[in-house]
């Protein structure tokens, strides 16, 4: 447990406009809650919570929150930033009391190449980031880490899995943490490559009106009724005459 210490004064002025002026001024709004005190508007110096934030696990570290010199056990509940600029726009410290268990989400830290991606060409899917567990502050670790070292194509580590001392683990026991999958074969096709025929290639067919061509081949259905017409008008005006 890495316990970080941050200063804080109390936030007089509230509501949305007062909030904006508040972080021109380089300064966080937030509120300190908890089951043991009232909640207290608050402001948080940016530049030392940046700091300290870097310097922490992160949400399961404790702060040491000092508001007007009195020090208060808390761990971050909610960070919003700006969609835009992913500026830290408000705090939710949540304050503890060191002798009563808390739910927190620990961070999952993923230690070694799998075989699996090193040697097998597997690709590695992590599932899950977080932990949750209840327990003791005291007993809070930074993260959880877990081993991937000899993971193989088709292997996976499970919440069931891990070991967490001194904890009870909230997250469902089935949740998968990590899995190695095989990578993904992508099958192009080869098209069909179309006969050409040659002039003068051997099996060729004979063009329009080559010798050994079928004559009948060459006339339209229409031009041969045409003819049939004809010649019976001949014959007719010869009979007649």
């Amino acid at each position: 447990m890495k316990e970080v210490l941050i200063a804080a004064s109390p936030r007089q002025a509230l509501g949305k406009g007062s909030a904006r002026k508040i972080r021109a001024t380089g300064q966080i709004p937030g509120v300190m809650y908890g089951p043991e005190i009232e909640p207290m508007p608050i402001l948080v110096p940016e530049a030392e919570f940046r700091k300290a934030y870097r310097a922490s696990a992160g949400t399961s570290t404790i702060f040491t929150l000092n508001v007007n010199g009195k020090p208060n056990k808390v761990i971050i509940r909610e960070m919003q930033r700006d969609p835009i600029t992913s500026r830290i726009t408000h705090l939710d410290f949540h304050a503890i009391s060191m002798n009563r268990p808390i739910h927190i989400q620990v961070p999952v830290h993923l230690v070694g190449t799998p075989i699996g991606v090193k040697a097998e060409g597997g690709i590695m899917q992590t599932l899950l980031r977080e932990i949750e567990i209840s327990c003791l502050p005291t007993n809070i670790p930074e993260h959880v880490e877990v081993d991937v070292t000899n993971l193989g194509i088709g292997d996976s580590i499970h919440v069931r899995d891990v070991t967490i001392p001194n904890v009870d683990v909230l997250t469902e026991s089935s949740s998968t943490i990590v899995v190695i999958s095989a990578p993904t074969i992508i099958k192009v096709e080869t098209p069909a490559v179309e006969a050409v025929q040659v002039e003068g290639a051997e099996g060729a067919a004979p063009a329009e009106g080559a010798e050994g061509a079928p004559a009948a081949a060459a006339a339209a259905p229409g031009e041969a009724k045409k003819e049939e017409k004809k010649d019976e008008k001949e014959k007719k005006g010869k009979e007649k005459g």
